[in-house]
């Protein structure tokens, strides 16, 4: 029996806390080499890409996610290339995941493995490996969401060998034999299964390799034990104990998985607070830890009441912002002359049960233009890097105050972890400079106020977090009747206005074109055309977000006219301005399939060979595989209307199938591109399948055999093994290797006893072995 607590280290988008309960570790953390101090990330990135990536988050945080997405989007479109775009991408991915929009989360993880795939020799640093691994489990693990078990498996296994010993090998091995189980491979499946636990450290004393939960969100173990089904017929409740340092301890009940009959869910909701056991609220405070006890009254080894083991941190993100005076709406707007109320949210800092405090630094900044700031005051000097970027914002600070926070609360104990204060603004006087000792801030209209907060611990890793949030100052108050002009950036207008009308026209030439009016299609998309062409040669001085739209709409608009190389020109000019962004990549892919669909082979293969030109193409392997396809379906359609004109066949002696095999040249050799250059991928064991099929059509066996040896080894979870086998074992008798082929029958009969190859495997293991009797 095999009991596991399951953790998905999806904790950011789902807070969500799981456990891990290991076997005991076949290898000892090697204590001689010192690990090196990891790098602070915000240290090699832009300080402004950077407040905007936390301030997205914390808008995720608070389920504010169509502005979340389109800060991270902007984060990717204006820092390509570095670490900090790889974690948007790694935001949004697991955004989609936690909304079971896998195709989408796996646009953002698949880009991440193949953009942070180390080359040889490359030595990178700690955060990208993390990211790296990271990414290739949350692939693997959406793949295994959308029940795409074969596409997951060569992730997990990849992980395995980049990531050996930690972790994220243990949870790959976990769902590399769950994927097998959903498939019914059981041998298979109790053989990754078993694997779980031998590819985790032991933690060295003083090290920090507890899971996290956030305080405050709810708690959830999962419990995997093959003795569940039994269990739930005796109804015997299946339990876990959960004990919290601080002194609570509840017995939590699982409820059983859909479609999962080993698995049982046990939750709980946590609160910030003093322990009250039984209560069944897990309550806490900052530092402690849980520990989750599973009985395991069964185990492979015959013993009983084998306690299974796991632990998490409890930790709090913090978050700082400026409210109304109602103390939960957010404030937008700073009015000087009137109290402006700061939040700090933080269960950390929550060390007592008396009300705890904290000072904060709030200062007040206003902009002026970039020449002007190039200008030090006081030693005369030009900064010519701020000259270089005049279009950029330049705020320097007005003045500055320290506030203190009080923990909020009611009774003798206060255990809210909440802070408020209160910000005194007075507006600026002419010739009046702001005293900086005092404690009131001086503010003017449009200059903006700025707070943040360093979180030392929390859900994120063990590096500082920086918390900022920022508030534009407005006038002052006036109760009277006035008259106020806003001035819009004539551009952005336009570009907006164009954008809006360009898809209105493009839906209606869809609609004519479903319709078969082709001609009214093609009017709308030149219309449409002229709305977007204007945006995409302004693009410089426009949102990223309006220019992506602009080309996603010039190329679906020149598909509806049928203009499919002037589409792929705007997918490859797409593809250089942002190579991150996958749009160019998908719209390439379905153009491919379209053309493939219309039986224009020739066109479709340059398209998909035009996807392996793109930065980053995410779908190369399957560009590759699809060119191999298209060219098999050439070769079979060109044969078949051959055939049905009775034209050479039968004057050359061929057969047809001969001749579909002779034909096969072209396809054949893109697929092995595809397992050669694309190994790791869901497209290299089917595309080697092909080959070996091809190879055994027309008899050059010894070629299928040494492919054969490479499936088995390469590709140990295909999911057409079981006819590899069969096809192995009909090499090895063609071959007159009897044993061979007795060999892979009874391998294929016992492997994989729910084949549909069973029936003839046994049919011919009893031939081979009939034909061994009579000599």
């Amino acid at each position: 029996m095999t009991t596991l607590f399951k953790s998905d280290s999806r904790v950011a988008a789902l807070s969500l806390a799981a456990l891990i309960v290991a076997a005991p570790c076949a290898y000892a953390q090697d204590t001689d080499k010192e690990k090196k101090p990891r790098k602070r990330v915000s240290a090699e990135i832009d300080r402004r890409a950077k407040h905007l990536y936390d301030k997205a988050i914390e808008l995720m945080e608070y389920k504010q996610y169509e502005r979340g997405l389109a800060m991270l989007n902007t984060v990717v479109r204006d820092n390509q290339g570095t670490l900090l775009a790889h974690m948007a991408h790694m935001a949004m991915g697991k955004h989609y995941l936690a909304q079971r929009k896998t195709k989408e989360a796996l646009n953002h993880f698949m880009l991440l493995t193949r953009l942070l795939t180390p080359e040889p020799g490359e030595k990178q640093s700690e955060e990208v490996v993390a990211l790296y691994q990271e990414a290739l489990y949350q692939a693997g693990y959406s793949q295994y969401q959308a029940g795409q078990y074969s596409a997951g498996f060569p992730l997990f296994r990849r992980l395995t060998e980049v990531a050996a010993r930690t972790k994220w090998a243990n949870m790959a091995y976990f769902y590399i034999g769950m994927s097998h189980y959903q498939l019914k491979n059981w041998n298979k499946a109790i053989d990754s299964l078993s694997l779980v636990g031998t590819e985790v450290e032991e933690a060295g004393e003083g090290t920090d390799d507890l899971g996290r939960i956030e305080i405050g969100q709810r708690f959830y173990s999962k419990i995997v034990d093959a003795d569940v089904p039994v269990m739930r017929k005796l109804k015997v409740p299946v339990q876990a104990i959960v004990k919290v340092s601080s002194g609570d301890i509840e017995t939590l009940t699982g409820v059983p998985v859909p479609g999962k009959k080993h698995e049982m869910l046990t939750s709980a909701p946590t609160a910030l607070g003093n322990a009250k056991p039984g209560d069944g609220v897990l309550q806490m405070v900052g530092g402690d830890t849980l520990e989750v006890i599973y009985m395991d009254e069964s185990t492979l080894d015959g013993k009983k009441g084998v306690p299974r083991t796991g632990k998490v941190r409890a930790v709090s993100t913090g978050t700082v912002g400026f409210f109304l005076g109602d103390n939960s709406t957010p404030a937008y707007i700073a009015y000087p002359g009137e109290p402006q109320v700061m939040i700090l949210r933080d269960a950390d800092l929550d060390t007592s049960p008396d009300a705890e405090t904290l000072t904060l630094t709030v200062k007040s900044f206003y902009k002026v233009e970039a020449a002007a700031a190039a200008e030090d005051e006081e030693k005369g000097m030009l900064d010519i890097f701020s000259l270089e970027a005049e279009d950029e914002e330049v705020w320097k600070e007005r003045d500055s105050i320290t506030v203190t926070l009080t923990e909020t609360g009611e009774g003798a104990v206060i255990r809210s972890g909440i802070f408020g204060g209160k910000v005194t603004l007075a507006p600026i006087e002419e010739g009046v400079t702001p005293n900086p000792g005092d404690a009131i801030l001086h503010c003017d209209e449009l200059d903006e106020l700025s707070v943040v907060y360093t979180d030392k611990v929390h859900l994120y890793g063990d590096e500082e977090r920086t918390s900022e949030s920022r508030i534009k100052v407005s006038g002052s108050v006036n109760s009277g009747v006035s008259a106020d002009q806003f001035v819009v950036f004539e551009e952005l207008l336009k570009a907006r206005k164009g954008s809006v009308e360009a898809e209105a026209l493009a839906g209606l030439g869809e609609i004519y074109k479903d319709m078969g009016l082709d001609q009214r299609a093609s009017q709308r998309a030149t219309e449409a055309l002229g709305k977007v062409n204007p945006i995409i040669m302004n693009r410089k001085k426009l949102p990223g977000d309006i220019v992506e739209n602009a080309f996603r709409l010039k190329w679906e608009c020149e598909l509806l006219k049928d203009d499919f190389d002037a589409a792929t020109s705007t997918c490859l000019a797409f593809n250089r301005l942002y190579p991150e962004s996958v749009l160019a990549d998908k719209a390439l892919m379905t153009l491919g399939r379209s053309l493939t669909d219309k039986g224009e082979f020739d066109k479709a293969v340059d398209v998909y060979a035009r996807v392996l030109e793109l930065e980053n193409p995410i779908s190369a392997a399957e560009a590759q595989f699809r060119i191999g396809e298209t060219l098999q379906q050439r070769a079979v359609d060109s044969i078949e209307k051959a055939d049905a004109h009775n034209s050479k066949w039968g004057k050359a002696g061929l057969s047809k199938a001969t001749a579909l095999q002779n034909a096969m040249g072209p396809a054949v050799a893109a697929y092995r591109k595809t397992y050669e250059r694309y190994p790791e991928s869901s497209f290299a064991a089917d595309a080697l399948g092909r080959v070996v099929r091809h190879y055994v059509d027309t008899d050059a066996f010894a070629q299928a055999a040494v492919l054969l040896e490479s499936v088995f080894e390469d590709y140990p979870d295909a999911a057409f093994l079981d006819e590899m086998l069969l096809l192995w074992a009909n090499v090895g008798y063609r071959m007159g290797d009897n044993e061979t082929a007795k060999t892979k029958l009874r391998k294929l009969i016992f492997d994989y006893p729910t084949s549909k190859h069973v029936a003839e495997a046994r049919k011919k293991l009893a031939g081979i072995e009939a034909e061994g009797d009579k000599e």
